[in-house]
Order: C-alpha cells, then structure tokens, then sequence
C-alpha cells in the first residue's frame, strides 16, 4: 500500500503542478508515515506531514521515514506537528536526516519549532528526483539480514547452538500493523564469534551477550552494535585476542516486525506494550519476538552456566536527548557495574560516555540476562538521538567497545596459547618467530601489537615466565625467580633468529638444573643442622 494523498486544492496553478509531481512513499521496510498533503508553490512547496502515534497514542509521532519523488531542482519545507512523543521541546536539538541513496545521510540546514509545528529544509534545491527523509538514518531489517550475512561468511562467527546452518533462531508473530498492511513473520537471527583456540577448564573464555533492535525506532544502537561486530570479526590483532580471550553470542534483531513496519517502538503483536518489560517467561505469550530472543538465549549460553555464567550482556538502544546528557550506560552500581574494568576502559577511550543508577524494577532484558543468563554485569546502553553525529561516530563507539573489552579480558602478556600459564611452549613459540618483522599476531609472540616479534616481546614474557599456581620445583618453571633478570641482563646479547632457538633450548634446561641442585644444597644443609 502506498501512502499518496493529494494536495490541498487552492485553485492555482502551481499547486497543481506539485500535486502531480511531489509524492510520498512509506511502503517499505523501515518506513514510517501516516498521510501527508502537499501546498505551496512548485519551486518551494510545503509537505505537510502525520506521523504514525503506535505505542504512544494521541497523535504523538517519533519515527519518520519515507521516500520523496518528483523533487529534482525543488526545495521543499516539510512540517509536521510537535506533538512529538516525548515532549515538544525535545525537538530543539532535532536534525532531520536526508539521503539520495538510503545509505548516506545529511542533515538539514533548517530545523526549528514555530506555531506548533517543527519545520524543516535545506537552502539549496535537491539535486536528485528521490530523496529518502528521516527522523534519523535509517536501519532497516533486510539491513540486519545482509550485515548477518556478512558476519557468518567470516572464519570467526557461527550459528548458535539454538540457529539453523543459516543462524535463524525461530520467526517473529507477524501480524497486521496500525496502518492495516499485513507483516509476514520474519526470520529472527544469531550468531556466535571466538577464535580458534579452545576455552581451557582452568582458564575459560568469557562470555558475553550482545543485542539490540528491541525498541523499532532505535536505529543508533543498532549502527553501534554494527560497529562492535566488525571490529570482533575483523583482522585488528586486538580483535584477534579478544576472539580468542572470549565468546560473544550476538542477536541483532529482537523486534524484527517492528523494526520493518516502522514502528515507533513496540512489536507489531502487541503494539501498545514496551517489549522491554517482557523479559519474562510469564510475560511472553503476546511478544513472540522476546520468547524467541530469551529461549535462545538461554539454550546458548546455558549449558555451562553453572560454571562459566555469561559475564557481560549489553543491549544497544536509543534515546531522545535524557539525563546524564550524552549517551550513558544504566548501570546496576549497588552490584558494582560501574566498576567492570571493561566498562571503566570503555569511558577512557570515549570519555564523553557516562552511566547511571540502573533501579532494575521491571523485566527488562537486562534483569532477563541478571536473572537467566547469571549475567555478571548487565547493561543497557543508550546513544542519544538529537547529537547531529555522524554515523561513523557510532561505528567508532561500537569499535571502542571491542578495544574496551580487549583490554579488560586480554592475557597475560606471554600467554601465546591463552591458556592461563606462562611456560616454555610459549616461550618456544616466540623462539620460532624470533626477529621477524611483520604480519605477527599474539599467538605467534607480538605482546605489544606492533606486528613484530622482537626483545620487547620477549621480556614482557620472561618477566611473567611461570606465573600460575605450581608448580612441580623439578620442572622449568622452576627457574621463575632468576629468568626474568637473566633475560633483562642480556639485552644487547640476543642471538640472532637462526641461533636463538638452540639458545633456548640448550640455555634454559641448564638454568633450571643449575636452581634444582642449588636448591638439594639447601635442603641438604637443613636436614644436617
């Protein structure tokens, strides 16, 4: 169904010119808008719009998005009330976005409030016959599909235990939306992303939820989690440790019918009831989307919950602009979140993030994770609308969480197979790639993510040589407590690559016998006094 209302007729001719020219179409995934009339000159018509009030009622609008034809060398002003859902003032830091290819979006030069309505434009004329406009640039749900997509195509990421081979979990209610169009039932997807190496019983990876698309119009939280999985998919060597130091189990489209009938908030099942208080097995009967998210969830991260419980989960939203002022994590501080040393990270590397006191009232999906998943830290992350950012800010946000996290969950430098210890088949790794000068990753010895395994590297591992609960005082690790100044004093004296793993080899098994018979002296001398 298209959405096409004529003009107002004022018997001119002009106006009948933009009649049969300017048109509107919200008919597709993602789009959002009630009816529109159009008046005013050809050259500089005004499109007077009505936005879609599910879920907030009495005439109060938030998401727009739709397409505009027939506006090639024309410079509209579109008006719509401000009767915004949220409070009218709330439109004062609004830019309204446009884009000519439904990828790349600029904002409006105009956009301001007056006699009720908010208004806005540019100063020059569009330069394309379709112009896509929205409250903000738009996410739709074939988006998450492709992304999806692309992420399972890469070595590092999986279908979860509870997905198919294509990582569908289940399908949304569909349903009929406010406007009377049928929404066909939507795949609903997740996927897992580690490295190769395993998750050692003593040593395990962390575990970590990630989500977003809950609430339909959110669309910043959906480009920042965007942001978080290609950094964990990608070839940065801190993605490379994370991958290896953790699990992150990823479900990118909790409200897959609302997201792609434009809803304003809510489900298209249940349009009148936020989904973020259905986090519950008793509350999931009229929000099939939260039952098959929370199902899943729980069968994937279940079966070693008892011992390896899910250590963070986050939830990517949006917000109109709200205390504390930018965007903020709501943060359980009675439990310590704030505190999380990847949280604490986080806020160095993007200083203008801040948190506040989560009350944790209502089921919503970060009580869920608390509650189901024995989440760690649970967080609800909010990036704030009406900030006129750039959407490479929110790709940047989400890659600040992955170096966030791989700073907190990093091993101990030396630790080339994560397996909780410092040792010599460590050490024999560094020894194998010893000098050379590029292309090197933490598993092959480069502790400093240079791309080269050099003396650097090979300190920070002498200097943690041993370091795990022992230890049998035969064994090499025994040599612990003179390897470290050992190495710090033959800086200078490196072998060369050719050389250094005999050196090693034939260096190391002295060093440790020479402590042993040290060590049976003293024993001897103490069983003869």
């Amino acid at each position: 169904m298209r959405i096409r209302m004529g003009c107002c007729a004022v018997g001119l001719l002009s106006s009948l010119t933009v009649k049969a020219a300017v048109t509107l179409d919200a008919n597709y995934d993602h789009a959002s808008l009630k009816s529109y009339t159009v008046t005013g000159a050809a050259a500089t018509p005004t499109v007077n719009l009505v936005g879609r009030d599910n879920y907030f009622g009495s005439s109060q609008w938030r998401w727009l998005n739709f397409k505009t034809s027939g506006v090639q060398n024309v410079k509209p002003t579109f008006s719509i009330s401000e009767n915004f859902a949220g409070g009218a003032s709330e439109l004062d830091t609004q830019w309204m976005v446009y884009s000519y290819d439904n990828v790349n979006w600029n904002f409006f030069d105009n956009n301001a409030r007056s006699g009720g309505l908010f208004r806005f434009s540019n100063n020059t004329n569009f330069t394309s016959p379709n112009v896509y406009v929205a409250y903000a640039p738009a996410y739709s749900y074939g988006m998450s599909v492709a992304h999806t997509q692309g992420v399972l195509a890469t070595p590092w990421a999986h279908p979860t235990p509870s997905g198919n081979a294509s990582g569908v979990i289940g399908q949304s209610a569909g349903g009929t939306d406010d406007l009377g169009r049928a929404v066909t039932p939507k795949n609903i997807y997740a996927y897992k992303i580690t490295g190769n190496l395993p998750s050692y019983p003593s040593h395990p990876k962390k575990k970590i939820v990630i989500s977003t698309g809950l609430h339909a119009n959110e669309v910043l939280g959906t480009y920042t989690y965007q942001g978080l999985v290609d950094f964990l998919v990608s070839n940065d060597p801190r993605a490379v440790v994370l991958r290896d130091s953790a699990e992150f189990y990823c479900y990118p489209t909790l409200n897959p019918d609302g997201r792609f009938a434009g809803n304003n908030r809510a489900t298209v099942q249940d349009p009148n009831v936020d989904p973020n208080g259905q986090w519950n097995a008793s509350l999931w009967g009229n929000d099939k989307e939260v039952m098959v998210n929370g199902t899943s969830m729980i069968a994937d991260t279940h079966p070693t919950a008892s011992t390896s419980p899910v250590d963070v989960f986050i939830d990517f939203h949006s917000t109109i602009p709200a205390s504390p002022g930018d965007d903020f994590a709501y943060l359980e501080y009675e439990q310590g979140d704030n505190l999380a040393p990847f949280w604490l990270n986080l806020k160095q590397l993007q200083p203008n993030v801040l948190d506040t006191d989560s009350t944790g009232t209502s089921w919503t999906s970060a009580n869920f994770a608390e509650a189901f998943l024995g989440a760690r830290v649970d967080v609800t992350f909010e990036t704030q609308f009406g900030k006129h950012r750039a959407l490479s800010y929110y790709r940047d946000l989400g890659r600040n969480f992955g170096l966030a996290f791989e700073k907190a969950f990093e091993p101990t430098k030396g630790d080339t197979n994560f397996d909780g210890t410092i040792n010599f088949t460590d050490l024999l790794k560094l020894a194998q790639n010893y000098n050379i000068a590029t292309g090197m990753t933490w598993e092959q010895g480069d502790f400093d993510f240079d791309g080269d395994v050099d003396f650097t590297d090979l300190l920070a591992l002498a200097q943690k040589f041993g370091t795990t609960a022992l230890l049998d005082p035969t064994s090499l690790e025994g040599a612990t407590s003179t390897f470290a100044s050992d190495y710090a004093l033959a800086r200078g004296m490196v072998p060369e690559p050719t050389s250094l793993s005999l050196f090693l080899i034939f260096a190391l098994p002295r060093r440790a016998r020479a402590d042993r018979e040290r060590r049976a002296h003293f024993t001897s001398m103490s069983a003869s006094e």
